[in-house]
């Protein structure tokens, strides 16, 4: 066997899916849709049990002779089916590097698509990748697109029902799950069709994202049904799957979604409906789908800014099917939404008719030849066409980009080795050694100017832990993975297990950082809450920054919080939860009044007025929220030629002016005559030394 006819396979079953674009097609589909109408929109009836009737949008001959050659495989042993499938069918794959196949299924549609779907374009790398995965436990869709980018530089939404379809991060294989975040619904049973789990869920994937929405939904997930009414009884989740579409993804994003029979008009509604709401709409068929049966995935591209009406039209739909389910007696459980989109709206676009007919009759064809393939594979004495399915999955693995190891894969190490051990993989013992400093502290005994040279060299963060105290500690981190987390005790020269708290940290990081107290004011009530506040770092999930610029540093470090932070915990019942992950926010040290101007006066429950520094709320129930500052901590980011420095030479740079009173603070313009302590360091003198630099430059 070639390579040649193994690519020569893929690209004749590939090649030939049906696309719908907007701006290349006639006039109508370049009409703006109009406004949702339940009246004249939805249709109600009974729905037929005999599925070839549904010929509107598909050729009646193939429809009868599909659902013909299905009927017969329901009486065959099921056990002797998956053996006679897997003997025939050409393209029989396992799991290779991932958990479950799904994850090589979507792989398969991201590289027909030229990899366009599940990873930032060009120029966007610095975001954030943000994805939704529906239905989709135990996890495959969405250990393929944090393995694609690289890990922890993808967001992941779950939303998914208890039981088969629930999610397994634990059992990732690929890649390490911690920027996964399972949402079981606002009621947390799980229940995808419950309207109040649907609008929880969207709520806390908008308020993650800020608002825009993610950049890619993935949809894997189906029921396991042997009947010939597959469509019908998945017509609620198709119309769960496109509501989503349409509501939580952002403008330009992408969509992936598996169905399955696309016959009903009420299937064929919602496929409009996509064609109206994106750029470009395919249908495909990828050659990991087993030929036999109907399984297909519509593929969205570039999601259009319009119909802001569409998902709460979908949204009123599913409430009305869920509503039906709750109450509807048995001798009426046929009673059903049978039309979605007026018809007349879908006759008038013709290049969207031929659209649909055209890939419903291709795929009926493809799937006739499986399913005459599988029956003949099923009879006595059959003798398959020897396949080298190793060589088969090889070759394919090297077209698709899966031929490599993650930086992020799970191993066996971070649950045998020690810490100091683990440790040591990353930082030498030259290293460790400055692990048990603090820092310098400014103390007056030499001018400004003498510590620092020039000011445009130097850059700081705030610090609440001037002093470690208790659980309130600036140290070094090491993460394991999977909740294991430890810190070095300066005092003990030793790595020590976090136990009073949850904080998760992708596996394969170090970092600098301090336990801060965080101050929540909801309901006129304080609450003191722990968070993680990363100042710098060695590496990141597996990526080594440490000799990046600080700059560069510290914006990965924002991105890596942002990817584990869950602070929204409120919004679902999950019982855990983990302490909030912020990145410091780096100032200048020759623009220090940015952030004297930042900071706020707060008074608290005991009437004490304090400076706090507000960080960023995502419950909108807190009034306010915030911790104080009680030291900047001064880092070297270059040297006077202008060279950047490394982790470890910053490190080293480190100076802390520690504030013990209130007038240490006080500007020039706020008193020209501040008296000074010995042994104490103030704004003026800051303010002073930066004018100074300034005039001699």
């Amino acid at each position: 066997m070639e390579t040649e006819e193994v690519t020569s396979r893929v690209a004749q079953l590939e090649l030939s899916y049906d696309t719908y674009e907007a701006d290349c097609s006639s006039s109508a589909s370049t009409e703006p849709l109009p406004v949702p109408d339940a009246a004249s929109w939805l249709q109600f009836g009974v729905h037929s049990r005999d599925m070839t009737r549904e010929t509107a949008y598909c050729d009646e001959r193939l429809v009868r002779e599909v659902f013909a050659l299905r009927s017969s495989l329901d009486e065959q042993d099921a056990r002797k089916v998956r053996t006679a499938r897997n003997r025939s069918n050409f393209f029989e794959f396992k799991a290779g590097q991932f958990m479950n196949r799904a994850a090589v299924k979507i792989a398969n549609v991201d590289a027909a698509f030229g990899w366009e779907l599940c990873k930032l374009v060009e120029g966007e790398e610095e975001e954030l990748m943000y994805f939704v995965d529906v239905f989709g436990g135990p996890g495959g869709c969405s250990e393929y697109i944090l393995w694609r980018n690289g890990g922890w530089k993808a967001r992941g939404f779950g939303f998914t029902t208890y039981g088969d379809y629930e999610f397994q991060p634990e059992y990732f294989r690929a890649v390490s799950p911690e920027t996964l975040d399972p949402f079981y619904g606002a009621n947390d049973d799980g229940n995808l069709f419950d309207p109040g789990n649907i609008r929880g869920f969207i709520d806390y994937v908008m308020a993650h994202t800020g608002q825009a929405g993610v950049h890619l939904l993935v949809c894997d997930g189906g029921f396991l049904l042997k009947n010939n009414c597959q469509e019908v009884i998945s017509k609620q989740l198709y119309l769960v799957l496109v509501m989503l579409a349409v509501t939580v993804i952002r403008p330009g994003g992408n969509a992936i979604i598996k169905v399955f029979d696309l016959y009903t008009p009420f299937s064929v509604g919602l496929i409009f409906i996509l064609t109206r709401m994106y750029a470009k709409v395919s249908i495909l068929k990828p050659c990991t789908s087993r030929p036999a049966n109907s399984e297909r995935y519509v593929v969205c591209q570039k999601r259009l800014n319009k119909c802001p009406d569409m998902g709460e039209f979908l949204f009123s739909v599913n409430k009305v099917m869920w509503e039906n389910s709750q109450d509807m007696c048995e001798s009426n459980q046929d009673y059903d939404i049978l039309q979605l989109v007026a018809e007349d709206l879908i006759q008038n676009d013709a290049d969207f008719c031929h659209f649909i007919r055209n890939s419903n009759d291709k795929l009926a064809s493809r799937q006739i030849d499986g399913l005459k393939a599988l029956i003949d594979a099923l009879q006595p004495g059959y003798r398959p066409k020897p396949v080298d399915h190793d060589f088969v999955q090889e070759t394919l693995w090297r077209f698709w980009k899966l031929n490599h190891k993650s930086a992020l894969a799970p191993t066996a190490d971070a649950r045998t080795k020690p810490a100091p051990e683990y440790a040591a993989q990353f930082v030498d013992a030259k290293t460790l050694e400055l692990f048990r400093s603090s820092g310098n502290i400014l103390n007056g005994s030499r001018p400004l100017r003498q510590t620092f040279g020039s000011p445009h060299d130097w850059s700081f963060v705030a610090l609440d832990v001037s002093t470690d105290k208790g659980q309130n500690i600036r140290t070094m981190f090491v993460s394991k993975g999977n909740g294991n987390v430890f810190f070095y005790d300066k005092k003990k020269s030793e790595w020590r297990q976090i136990k009073e708290y949850q904080l998760i940290l992708s596996p394969r990081t170090v970092l600098y950082g301090e336990i801060v107290e965080e101050i929540q004011v909801k309901n006129n009530r304080e609450t003191r809450v722990y968070a993680l506040h990363i100042i710098d770092a060695i590496v990141l999930g597996g990526v080594d920054v440490r000799a990046f610029p600080l700059a560069k540093r510290s914006a990965l470090c924002a991105k890596f919080a942002t990817a584990l932070n869950r602070p929204l915990c409120h919004l679902s019942t999950n019982p855990v939860r983990p302490i909030p992950v912020r990145a410091k926010q780096l100032y200048a040290l020759a623009e220090m009044e940015h952030f004297f101007a930042n900071v706020t006066i707060y008074t608290l429950e005991s009437g004490t007025k304090v400076i706090g520094c507000a960080v960023e709320r995502f419950d909108p129930r807190e009034t306010h929220r915030f911790y104080i500052p009680r030291a900047l901590l001064f880092v070297r980011h270059s040297q006077e030629a202008g060279r950047e420095l490394s982790f470890e030479r910053s490190f080293r740079s480190r100076q802390v002016w520690i504030w013990a009173r209130t007038n240490q603070l006080y500007s020039a313009g706020q008193y020209a005559d501040v008296e000074r302590e010995p042994g104490l360091v103030y704004r003026v003198e800051f303010e002073e030394f930066i004018d100074e630099s300034e005039d001699a430059d």
